[in-house]
């Protein structure tokens, strides 16, 4: 096992709470008034296209400029970020990114909103990573990530926090580890419901018994 590409949404910190932030006072500042608590819910996990939809639903918007709104939030949600310091981090995801790198693993992150490198500075855990990758620029992110580290798929672990980041991380033949609901994480090769669950020695195992599997 030499790469490890890790989703920074639930595995290194909430980013759905900082995106419901920027939505917040998107919805403040264009509308009046806010986004009640019930309503991060639904968004949590949607991208912005998705969940800008639910937030003109919430107010019965059916004429608004969307492309503007998308600008709005982003100018709101990299605000967010600048205020942000190493209470974000996960306690444990510290550990496990120590793990890695005092066994010689190389680490890439999957940069879902584009603002994963300002927000891995803002925890001062940037350095532990050598790539960045992002939906945006590859059809399959984990598939570039591997390439960025100069490993081969068969010799990465994936961790995911969704169904969608689960289904890329097997098309590629990365093995995937899900971190969250275990219905959701069914296809994943191994299921741990948080992020202190993962242990150096359990990862290193599930990639070798899938090995043995081949």
């Amino acid at each position: 096992m030499k790469g490890a590409i890790l989703s920074l949404n639930q595995i290194i910190l909430d980013t759905d709470e900082l995106q419901f932030e920027a939505w917040r006072n998107l919805a403040m500042y264009e509308f009046g008034m806010g986004l009640p608590g019930k309503v991060a819910h639904q968004l949590a996990g949607l991208d912005r296209h998705q969940a800008l939809e639910v937030v003109l639903s919430h107010f019965n918007q059916t004429d608004a400029d969307k492309d503007e709104l998308l600008n709005e939030q982003y100018e709101m949600y990299t605000k967010v970020i600048e205020g942000i310091g190493e209470d974000k981090l996960y306690p444990n995801a510290k550990r496990l990114l120590n793990n890695f790198y005092d066994h010689y693993v190389d680490m890439a992150v999957n940069d879902v909103d584009g603002h994963a490198k300002e927000i891995l500075q803002k925890l001062k855990v940037d350095d532990f990573f050598d790539a960045f990758v992002s939906p945006v620029d590859s059809d399959n992110p984990y598939l570039k990530a591997s390439q960025e580290l100069n490993v081969q798929p068969a010799a990465c672990i994936g961790i995911g926090s969704n169904a969608r980041q689960i289904a890329l991380i097997n098309d590629t033949g990365v093995v995937s580890i899900g971190v969250g609901d275990a219905t959701e994480l069914k296809a994943a090769k191994y299921q741990v419901s948080q992020v202190g669950d993962l242990k150096y020695p359990m990862i290193r195992k599930v990639w070798e018994d899938n090995e043995l599997d081949e």
